[in-house]
């Protein structure tokens, strides 16, 4: 990752073999019982202190129209910063279960070589990122994480 300062998730890939985005190359062997997209480590008291922040950061802008704002990045875990995670949505989800559920959605993708590093690619994972959890709320109920992506 190449950063260091606490994340809220990380994802492992069990192999590299990505030939495009959301496109898995074919593993290096054929033993399905081994078949393994990766792991993924969430920091659950990470995740809890960032829902607490976002929504203290997000509260004091509330009934402004149209802030405008500048965040300097001073190397602190600020909440403001643009560490290229997931979708805007996820900073208006105070609740860490429901937060979680959003960083499964966005550790996923990375387990299936999407990345968010390049401006290109960080439009592209957003968008899957919402399409997923689009899909979600329709086959689980329109309720799941509560949210309009």
């Amino acid at each position: 990752r190449g950063v260091d300062r606490p994340t809220d998730i990380l994802s492992f890939q069990f192999q590299d073999l990505v030939d495009e985005p959301g496109v898995l190359a074919e593993p290096d062997f054929d033993i399905p019982e081994y078949y393994n997209l990766g792991d993924m480590v969430i920091d659950v008291p990470y995740v809890m202190r960032r829902c607490e922040e976002d929504r203290e950061f997000n509260e004091s802008f509330e009934g402004e129209d149209d802030v405008e704002y500048e965040v300097e990045d001073d190397g602190d875990d600020y909440v403001g910063d643009d560490d290229r995670g997931v979708s805007g949505v996820m900073s208006t989800i105070y609740d860490p279960e429901q937060r979680i559920q959003l960083l499964l959605v966005h550790g996923m993708l990375h387990l299936v070589g999407y990345d968010h590093i390049e401006d290109a690619d960080y439009e592209l994972m957003i968008l899957k990122e919402e399409q997923v959890i689009k899909e979600l709320q329709r086959r689980l109920n329109a309720d799941w994480c509560d949210i309009e992506p």
